[in-house]
């Protein structure tokens, strides 16, 4: 069993605060402390037009870094919408980002050993919220956002949808979770090694 002092600290980068509470949470319910956690100063509250754009043009910055550091123990944890792209579009635009060769060849540039986890809400983190909480099946192209909800409701909602999703569907294994989506991202957790 892994002590909370061999867990990685974990910086987190991501397009709004609703990802950011869930993956924080998440990595929480994982046993991380929150003091643990860090933010690669998302967004937060800000109105910007393209948060995916955001996330390229920083990816590369946060992954220079922590390769530059690796020898302590961190962890990066990238989220990005595919909105109206697919899971395989989003990660071929961030492994360009990264590495335009590698990335125009469709490979990872990301080594084995690199912890480092990429999450794809497909459509968006909404969707993830839809199928967590209401148990029912749903698709990656319907928007399931809730435009009325207040910040306070979203952050709630997120929060309360990651603790789930540890505690009572992950446990399940992987294999049970039917949004390709979320599949992939809980393949990409054991890349933390937590």
């Amino acid at each position: 069993m892994t002590s909370r002092d061999d867990l990685p600290e974990v910086t987190i980068l991501c397009e709004d605060i609703d990802q950011e509470r869930f993956i924080r949470q998440y990595l929480i319910c994982c046993g991380l402390d929150d003091r643990k956690i860090k933010d690669f100063g998302n967004p937060k509250g800000k109105t910007i037009k393209n948060n995916n754009a955001l996330i390229l043009k920083h990816y590369p910055e946060l992954i220079k870094s922590y390769r530059s550091r690796k020898y302590r123990n961190i962890a990066v944890v990238v989220m990005i919408d595919a909105d109206e792209d697919s899971l395989d579009d989003r990660m071929r635009s961030l492994n360009i980002a990264l590495d335009e060769t590698a990335g125009n060849l469709n490979k990872d540039p990301r080594l084995p050993n690199e912890k480092v986890a990429i999450f794809v809400p497909a459509r968006n983190i909404e969707t993830w919220f839809y199928y967590i909480m209401e148990g029912q099946e749903c698709n990656e192209i319907t928007k399931y956002k809730d435009d009325n909800m207040s910040a306070e409701e979203r952050i709630k909602l997120a929060k309360s949808a990651a603790k789930k999703l540890a505690r009572e569907i992950c446990p399940q294994g992987v294999d049970r979770i039917t949004l390709p989506s979320l599949r992939y991202a809980c393949r990409e957790l054991q890349r933390l090694q937590l």
